[in-house]
């Protein structure tokens, strides 16, 4: 009799004294299609920087190519910072291939997302073919026209005169009269 007492004790200090349960990401795993069709944003880039703030971990990439959603060559992206809250990991000088979502503080990514590093994105890669560059074009920078083209007569090849393939005709009869006569 004592010992279902004793077990019984034991069972409800231990349900006092047990950690409360940790967070975790759980996801779904998404395809390249879906993650895409998800996705506001989907880019390749390298890490240039990384940042800590209250309630994220903020990284500024250099764009290198772009499928959907981005026009700027640089952009900075949010995700969780732990790992429990589905945070990633990013790091400077890494490439990432990107799904991205807008928030309200820009664009933001994290483990659910379907992002991860260039090189485990194979899959990725070839549902999402080639890329575009982003080039951003500001007010700053200035166009050059296109070059008029030389009217005739005033220099360039529009003012060469050619001269016919055959050449003149007496000198072409002459030619032929040489050869004619050298090989006899």
């Amino acid at each position: 009799m004592r010992t279902p007492h004793l077990t019984l004790a034991f069972a409800l200090g231990a349900a006092l004294v047990s950690p409360s349960p940790a967070a975790a990401c759980s996801c779904v795993e998404l395809t390249p299609e879906g993650a895409f069709q998800g996705a506001d944003a989907v880019f390749e880039g390298r890490v240039t920087e990384v940042r800590e703030e209250a309630d994220a971990r903020v990284a500024v990439f250099s764009v290198v190519q772009q499928w959907k959603g981005v026009e700027t060559e640089t952009l900075e992206l949010r995700t969780p910072l732990a790992g429990s809250m589905c945070g990633l990991g990013f790091e400077a000088e890494t490439s990432w291939l990107v799904y991205a979502e807008r928030g309200g503080g820009g664009l933001q990514a994290g483990l659910c997302s379907r992002t991860r590093r260039v090189e485990d994105a194979d899959d990725d890669r070839v549902y999402l073919g080639a890329g575009e560059v982003p080039i951003e074009v500001g007010a700053d920078d200035e166009v050059e026209p296109p070059q008029a083209r030389p009217a005739a007569g005033q220099g360039g090849c529009a003012s060469c005169s050619v001269a016919p393939v055959g050449g003149h005709p007496w000198a072409l009869a002459g030619l032929l009269g040489l050869l004619l006569w050298r090989r006899r």
